[in-house]
């Protein structure tokens, strides 16, 4: 038999047979050789509780329970290693596609059913489930990119938003967009979408909040954009301490990128976001109210964590227009301008208005939160592009390019 220790250190799931028929148990065995598993111990007859103890220095992931030899008897079995090692997933093997059984046996606590012959494609499925489940699997957390206004009506709603699309489309992995704007928050009006359920059902709930019940709570979006938005009425809100932190704890574990649109929450929910997210785009522009809360913010975050987790977004840029220049802003801010958002105002309402993302159409805003997106999960920038004549608003200072910190 294979030693434990090499399961330990690969994906592949230890299973310990229990198929007192020598047929059907070698029907089995050739039926999971696809499947991402190796035998590590055989039972050819149902074990009494005493050789249940024998498991343990295995450490099977998964136990398979034939049902043919003796219903009774094996379900007793399936009852018994489930109850002393609930790490362990429980396989139930029949002959018969037969709801009754498959319900006694759930109900004893297997998590699978299997069905003689057992087609190749539904035991890979079925050991893939139970990879998932097991309990010393790592799994690398999602990143945490959450959007902060440095005062109302910035404009980042409709940023975040179409990151957030922008991102969909350049990365396989999942994303969410959260509306932290609690009480009037426009997420899901800016999709053309309505919200059953909303991020204060989360909030309100820590103690019932996990991906089950998180799962319920999503708008999917036909990009593949999941949506966690905010309530459709508004009402005061008073949020339990430890809700903001395990529902950032809960996202990052189930998503690879959860965008944030950080719009009014403050106090211990703030608090929670500064300390989840991975990068904080701070959205100002270039008046003077806007810098001067972004100056204050950036030192806030300064002294927290250094600016390594900051980049700066300048919305409605335009070099040839404002009382404010972008090296007179750089000065303000006292650091570099991560990325310049052209003026796009007249888009960005109608977008509104329509419930048709920016993102859906090519334009000057799009292309950059494009460039945004592609930075965040980690692909090259588009080269730039040269014209001979006109005026091009990506050769000019309106080109989205990172600055180092």
């Amino acid at each position: 038999m294979p030693d434990i220790s090499d399961f330990a250190r690969s994906n592949t799931l230890a299973v310990a047979l229990i198929v007192p028929d020598s047929e059907r148990r070698r029907a089995l065995a050739t039926a999971l050789a696809g499947a991402q598993s190796a035998i590590a111990r055989v039972f050819e007859h149902y074990p009494s509780r005493v050789e249940f103890q024998e498991l343990v220095p295995l450490e099977c992931d998964v136990v398979v329970v034939d049902l043919e030899k003796d219903l009774e008897q094996a379900l007793l079995v399936i009852e018994a290693v489930c109850g002393r090692y609930p790490a362990m997933t429980v396989m139930a093997y029949s002959s018969r596609n037969d709801s009754t059984l498959m319900r006694r046996s759930m109900q004893a606590g297997a998590r699978e059913f299997l069905v003689e012959p057992l087609l190749p494609e539904a035991a890979r499925e079925a050991f893939a489930r139970a990879a998932a489940r097991r309990p010393n699997q790592t799994k690398t957390p999602g990143k945490t990119l959450a959007f902060l206004p440095s005062k109302g009506g910035i404009g980042v709603t409709t940023i975040a938003l179409n990151f957030a699309l922008a991102l969909t489309k350049e990365t396989t992995g999942k994303v969410v967009l959260v509306d932290l704007d609690i009480q009037l928050g426009e997420i899901a009006l800016g999709l053309g979408m309505s919200a059953p359920f909303s991020v204060t059902d989360a909030l309100l709930n820590p103690a019932r909040l996990d991906k089950e019940f998180l799962s319920t709570l999503l708008l999917r979006h036909s990009s593949g954009l999941s949506i966690l938005a905010s309530a459709e009425e508004f009402a005061f809100f008073h949020s339990p301490l430890e809700g903001a932190g395990k529902l950032f704890e809960i996202l990052r574990d189930e998503f690879a990128y959860v965008v944030v649109d950080a719009g009014t929450c403050n106090s211990h929910i703030q608090e929670a976001l500064f300390k989840a997210a991975d990068t904080l785009y701070l959205v100002t522009e270039m008046t003077v109210p806007a810098l001067r809360n972004a100056h204050r913010l950036i030192s806030f975050l300064s002294a927290k964590n250094g600016n390594g987790a900051v980049e700066v977004i300048l919305n409605r840029f335009n070099s040839r227009l404002g009382d404010i220049d972008e090296s007179s802003a750089t000065k303000a801010l006292a650091r570099p301008v991560n990325w310049r958002i052209p003026n796009s105002y007249a888009a960005a309402r109608a977008a509104q208005n329509t419930g048709i993302p920016l993102a859906m159409d090519d334009s000057p805003l799009t292309r950059v939160l494009v460039q945004m997106a592609k930075v965040a999960c980690g692909k090259p920038l588009n080269a730039e592009k040269k014209t001979s004549r006109g005026f091009n608003l990506f050769r000019s200072k309106a080109i989205p390019r990172p600055v180092e910190s």
